[in-house]
Formats: structure tokens, C-alpha cells, sequence
């Protein structure tokens, strides 16, 4: 059987208006005019052809069909609003799948996932990584960290890290090669690189050094490789400073002069725009945004 509603702005209208008792502070509770909040309950008046309200030049008084109307209008909200807020209180719940590169999981989400556990315990994250940090997996998976910006079709991409990158390497590195004193003289070392984005050549050029011979390092899938063959002392490599701000600290890796590539978006939480408002997803977005402007670590 099918059912004739009137439209829900109207139906929104008279109930501010009806709860409040003034047309003028329903217009300011909804955020509309006046006259707005006048002309939805006018045509719901014409829709039920009935009359609503009794207006006078004191303001505005509900009719007996109004308070009958009004009466049964609040509990269909009442219990359309309980239902609501069960639902996406049920919904932040469950399984959620996060894909992120090795080095964001490795340096930046785990060392903070405990945060996230504690504030949203009925989330179980599903994660796991990817070497292809700039394509929407085609199922399986929720959320994607991925590297850059793109928005591929039907994701919504919401940027969230950015960072320079600067040279690094262990403590028994720097006391192994005492000789490193300029910029220059990282070319006559050992540079650890990464095949995704090896900004090498950038940041010699933000130290002022155009053209440069460098002596050849490994090459690595990735830049947590290359960042674990710093730690174990195997070389210098470009850190992103937004990753490995917690192994500076530490002293785990020591930060090679001062200067620094320009600074990029680094990573973006992408996700199907059908899927960018549940909960759980809004939750995650919302936690990882507000994590990345910079809470200390645990």
C-alpha cells in the first residue's frame, strides 16, 4: 500500500514552531527566515487541508487539529530519533579494514592505535599493507591510506599528513663516518633509497647542491625498509620527518643538517564516498585527522 507523506521540511517547521510556540524561534532554531519557516507550515496546512495555528497580532497559538497533530508528530519523531541513534551506535561497531603502506602502519599507526582502541573498543581494526599506496583495492577493504591526493572515482579523499624530508642515520653511523661534515659530503657515503619517490636528488638541491655524483646504496620496495637499514646503521636515508619524529626523539636515528625538502602531503584517508559517513568511518577519519595534527605519542 503505498503512503502519502507530507515533505519532512515541513513536518520540521511545524514541529519547532509547535515545541517553541513562536514561528521566529523556530526560523532560529532551523537556521532559516522567518517567512521560510511561515511558508512550509502553510503548505502543510494546505496539504492536510486543515489549519494549524491560530495567528494574531500576539503571535501564534496552535489549533485543536494542530495539538492532535503535533501530539502524534512527536512520538513518530521521538521514536524515529531512538532508532537513529541505536542504529549508528550500532553501526561503530564490528569489523573496520584499514590498508596503509608498511612505514605509515610501522611509524605512525601503531604506535597510536592504543589511543584509538581505548575510545572506540567495539571497532576491530582489520590491518594490513600495501606496496601500492595509490590504488583503491577493488574489495575487501574500507579504508585506504594512501600516498598523495588523488581522488580516484567515487572516493572521498581527505588529506590529513604532510612532511619535508631530511637525512638520517644511527648513532654508530655518525661515529663510524666522523668525515660527514657538509651536505656534500653525504655523496661519498652510502645512500639508502626507496623506489617509491626517492627524493635524493630534491633535497641536495634545497641544500644548494645543483648537480651531485653520489656514490650508489641499495635500493628498497619501500622507505621503511630503507629507514630499518638506518637504524641497523647500513647507511643514510631521507626520513619524513612527520613519521619518525618518536626515533629522533629517542635517538634511534640521528638527523643529518638542517636542510629539508619542500614539505608535501604525504598521506590521504581515502574511502568510498557511499561508505564516507558510517560511523565507524567517521570515526577513524575523524580520529586520524585529529591524531595527525600533532598529539604526542604515547
Amino acid at each position: 500500500m503505498s503512503r502519502r507523506f507530507p515533505p519532512f521540511s515541513a513536518l520540521r517547521a511545524f514541529e519547532a514552531a509547535a515545541r517553541l510556540h513562536s514561528f521566529k524561534a523556530a526560523a532560529e532554531e532551523l537556521c532559516v527566515t522567518q517567512s521560510a519557516v511561515s511558508h512550509q507550515i502553510k503548505a502543510l496546512e494546505q496539504f492536510l487541508s486543515s489549519g494549524l495555528f491560530l495567528r494574531n497580532a500576539n503571535g501564534v497559538a496552535l489549533t485543536q487539529c494542530g495539538v492532535e497533530y503535533y501530539s502524534e508528530l512527536t512520538v513518530i519523531l521521538d521514536r524515529l530519533d531512538r532508532s537513529t541513534k541505536r542504529i549508528g551506535e550500532t553501526d561503530c561497531c564490528g569489523l573496520l579494514s584499514i590498508r596503509a603502506t608498511p612505514h605509515f602502519t610501522s611509524r605512525w599507526l601503531i604506535p597510536r592505535m592504543k589511543r584509538f582502541n581505548s575510545a572506540f573498543p567495539d571497532i576491530e581494526l582489520d590491518v594490513t599493507t600495501t606496496d601500492r599506496p595509490t590504488k583503491f583495492p577493488s574489495s575487501g577493504v574500507d579504508i585506504l591510506i594512501q600516498y598523495g591526493t588523488d581522488a580516484g572515482h567515487g572516493l572521498r579523499v581527505d588529506p590529513f599528513l604532510s612532511s619535508a624530508r631530511y637525512p638520517v642515520c644511527s648513532r654508530e653511523f655518525c661515529r663510524n663516518n666522523p668525515n660527514i661534515l657538509k651536505p656534500g659530503d653525504l655523496a661519498r657515503t652510502i645512500l639508502l633509497r626507496d623506489t617509491f619517490g626517492d627524493d635524493w636528488e630534491a633535497w641536495f638541491q634545497s641544500a644548494g647542491i645543483e648537480t651531485v655524483e653520489r656514490r650508489v646504496g641499495p635500493r628498497f620496495a619501500h622507505c621503511e625498509l630503507a629507514i630499518r637499514a638506518a637504524e641497523e646503521g647500513q647507511g643514510v636515508a631521507l626520513g619524513y620527518g612527520a613519521m619518525i619524529d618518536n626515533e629522533i626523539k629517542l635517538g634511534t636515528l640521528v638527523r643529518l643538517f638542517d636542510f629539508e625538502t619542500t614539505p608535501k602531503i604525504v598521506y590521504s584517508l581515502a574511502c568510498p564516498e557511499s561508505s564516507s559517513n558510517l560511523p565507524r568511518v567517521a570515526a577513524f577519519r575523524n580520529w586520524v585527522i585529529s591524531e595527525s595534527k600533532g598529539t604526542p605519542r604515547n
